[in-house]
């Protein structure tokens, strides 16, 4: 219910506010129906994400697409609610759920709609008005929604690796605690346990003080072992490369390392060392495998070969992964296959990756946002090549005539947009066209011709002054 209240309260600032700061009319029914819904889909929107996205983004094209659309001032209440519930999706559920391919798809789907609604009212100009318009859409949609989705992924990404650093803190902080108890008190121990022993052995006392003794000494390694576990439970093991290599062997892996220098990170080598073994037995079982270790400075390159056939370079191989580490390289050479992974210093490799984290989502929607605008101006800039209509032929134009003959003298192109006109004085029904003023005034901006029954019936000079705001 908080998230329903949430974006009540914002529909309401945005509508009310907005539009009456506008000097705008509020739509109280749409307004409720409006308020409903958010609140429904709120109710929603944690278990099906995706099915609610493609539903506001639906109802912000069938705003559009309204039959008072265009002689009205436009909805703010169904973009106050995606860009409300678009912040929601990227804090709550990042870049890899489903919300953004059902937004796309939900776009997707608009433009056939609108290139039929407009085609049935415009003829074969509306494929170009209704591709123009679905544009318009697709550039609106991302702004109002993309804004606050990268917003809210931004924090929840900041949120992680919050906690992320938390929990690294605390790991550390035990392996401290851990290494501490270990050298020190193991050390004390180990001491004791000698000098009971000593106790034990010694001749001048009796058997009984050398009995005890021997208790004490069993005693203190009973402790020292259980300290041991205590250490190992509390404290995360250092990453053994050979203690590795050795399982590997013991479990029938034939396995060749050499190491060269002393590597900055080896819980990154072991890593790295880890996964090329576990794909050398997952395709290539039973075939020796060599392992080459090589630090030079702060840079480590790990390689790691096995015999190999062509189906064995299948996507199997692809250890994705390990490109959040370095420079991954895996390839055929001979008939053997290779890895090789280069591991950058830690100090120039965490905060390029953090940035790509952060970065990587706005992508995929500036790079569409750039696509749409890109086709929007080129059809503008079509449609501007012959869409005005000279003063002296509109003149010369006779209520009654044949659509045909009129067609033959107008330009190729219509204007792109509907603009709200304060006093429209033909009905929608008739075939309404506009043109563009060749010589453009305060009182001639555009013209606008209708047909009725294939016969021009009405044609006007709309003046500057009566387009709406």
């Amino acid at each position: 219910m908080a998230v329903g209240h949430g974006v009540a309260v914002l529909l309401i600032a945005a509508v009310v506010g907005i539009e009456s700061l506008a000097g705008q009319g509020i739509w109280w029914v749409e307004l409720l129906i409006g308020l409903g819904a958010a609140g429904v889909a709120g109710l929603f929107f944690r278990r099906f994400p995706a099915v609610v996205a493609a539903g506001l983004v639906a109802a912000v094209f069938l705003s559009s697409l309204a039959p008072t659309a265009a002689a009205t001032p436009a909805r703010i209440w169904p973009y106050a609610a995606v860009a409300g519930f678009s912040y929601l999706a990227g804090r709550w559920f990042g870049a890899r759920s489903a919300v953004p391919a059902a937004v796309t798809g939900a776009l997707a789907a608009g433009l056939p709609v609108a290139v039929f609604a407009e085609t049935l009212e415009r003829g074969g100009f509306g494929f170009l008005h209704g591709l123009y318009d679905w544009l318009l859409q697709v550039l609106v949609v991302l702004a109002v929604a993309g804004g606050p989705w990268l917003a809210g992924n931004h924090r929840r990404q900041r949120a992680e690796l919050h906690a992320a650093g938390f929990e690294r803190a605390a790991l550390l902080e035990r392996n401290r605690i851990a290494r501490e108890m270990h050298d020190s008190l193991g050390h004390e121990l180990e001491l004791v346990a000698l000098r009971a022993a000593a106790l034990e052995v010694a001749p001048a006392l009796d058997e009984d003080v050398r009995a005890r003794a021997g208790e004490v000494r069993a005693g203190i390694t009973s402790a020292s072992e259980r300290l041991r576990e205590i250490v190992g439970l509390l404290g995360e093991p250092e990453p053994d490369l050979r203690s590795l290599i050795a399982r590997a062997t013991a479990a029938g892996q034939d396995v060749a390392l050499t190491v060269t220098g002393e590597p900055a990170e080896p819980a990154t080598v072991y890593r790295v060392v880890r996964e090329g073994l576990t794909n050398a037995a997952r395709h290539a079982p039973g075939t020796p495998v060599t392992v080459e270790v090589v630090a030079d400075g702060g840079t480590t390159t790990v390689t790691i070969g096995n015999p190999s056939t062509a189906s064995d370079l299948e996507p199997g191989f692809g250890i994705t992964g390990l490109r959040e580490i370095g420079t991954v390289t895996a390839s055929a050479r001979g008939d053997r296959f290779v890895l090789t992974v280069v591991i950058p210093p830690a100090d120039v490799r965490r905060p390029k990756r953090e940035r790509t984290q952060v970065w990587r989502p706005a992508r995929v929607p500036l790079a569409a946002a750039g696509t749409v605008l890109v086709l929007a101006l080129g059809t503008y800039f079509l449609t501007s090549t012959d869409n005005r209509l000279d003063p002296a032929v509109y003149q010369r134009l006779p209520i009654g005539q044949s659509q045909e003959d009129t067609e033959n003298v107008l330009p190729r192109f219509q204007m792109l947009g509907d603009p709200a006109l304060t006093s429209p004085s033909q009905p929608r029904t008739a075939d309404c066209r506009r043109y563009w003023a060749a010589v453009q005034t305060d009182e001639r901006l555009f013209y606008r011709l209708c047909f009725v029954d294939g016969r021009l019936s009405f044609k006007e000079t709309v003046p500057r002054s009566a387009v709406s705001r």
